[in-house]
């Protein structure tokens, strides 16, 4: 039996580097791969997006990843930031965290959670904020034993197509 690229038992030859051009197809797989896993829908971004908007004067976003050789990533950490927030700093937030299944158990989230702290203290930060699925009990568990903990204050709200569509419509 062949060993994967992507086994955890590699973990030490990854490298958690901040994500360069020549890594867009990757992201886009892993991008695809966490929507998949998260039930989303209209998946529209491709690669001309990703290069215009996470490169350039004003990049839209900024990520960690999980580099395993050559035109390989085994996993990312996909971050913004909030520029307006009543404190005047900007508020950090981590918009993905993903490994590669056959990757997971070998600290590379771990890790990336890492880089994503000195980050924020790097940037300013003092704290950085992410939202988990309900029923993603194997993360929220995993975010415990970093220290993290589910925000006792705030619930996410949405409001959907439907909903806005008649808002609109029913508005003097």
């Amino acid at each position: 039996m062949e060993k994967s690229a992507r086994s955890p038992r590699t973990t030490t030859a990854i490298t958690i580097r901040p994500m360069n051009e020549r890594d867009v197809p990757e992201l886009l797989r892993l991008m695809r791969a966490i929507v998949s896993f998260e039930r989303g829908q209209d998946f529209s971004l491709n690669e001309a997006e990703l290069l215009r908007r996470g490169f350039g004067e004003r990049p839209e976003f900024g990520a960690y990843v999980a580099d395993v050789g050559p035109g390989s990533l085994a996993g990312m950490a996909v971050h913004h930031e909030i520029p307006f927030m009543h404190t005047l700093q900007p508020l950090l937030m981590l918009k993905w965290l993903y490994v590669d299944p056959e990757c997971r158990g070998g600290r590379v989230g771990q890790r990336r959670m890492r880089q994503m702290a000195m980050h924020a203290r790097a940037t300013g930060h003092e704290r950085f904020c992410w939202f988990v699925l309900n029923d993603n009990l194997l993360a929220q568990s995993f975010y415990r034993g970093l220290g993290a903990t589910d925000d006792p204050e705030w619930l996410r709200w949405i409001m959907p197509a439907n909903a806005l569509n008649r808002l609109v419509e029913g508005a003097e």
